[in-house]
């Protein structure tokens, strides 16, 4: 008589360590996800900022007021204080920031 051999079944380990685990996996796909939208609204407000700049008038036709904002402007990008390589909250904070100031830009275009 042949003996049936019985299935172990695995169970789904609910130990704490486990749980911990799933939970890391599922923290990491939030970290992607949420980095991915955090970078491409800044893009997509830094390329709206760009196109804001594009459509000002060539340089001789701006009121002196509008070229001392532009210069302004240049001189804050360029005054940037960065080290991307560090990959610190600090740095995006900064270029977060730094976007927002650029606002204006966008805001003078519609005017």
């Amino acid at each position: 008589m042949k003996r049936k051999k019985k299935r172990v079944e695995k169970k789904h380990e609910t130990s704490p360590v486990r749980q911990l685990e799933m939970e890391l996996q599922v923290l990491r796909r939030e970290l992607k996800i949420t980095a991915r939208a955090y970078t491409q609204r800044l893009e997509r407000e830094l390329v709206a900022t760009a196109a804001a700049l594009h459509k000002f008038a060539p340089a001789e036709e701006l009121s002196r007021e509008q070229l001392h904002r532009v210069r302004d402007f240049a001189i804050m990008v360029r005054q940037r204080r960065l080290r991307p390589e560090k990959g610190r909250r600090k740095d995006l904070r900064k270029i977060d920031s730094l976007i927002s100031d650029l606002q204006p830009l966008l805001d003078e275009d519609g005017n």
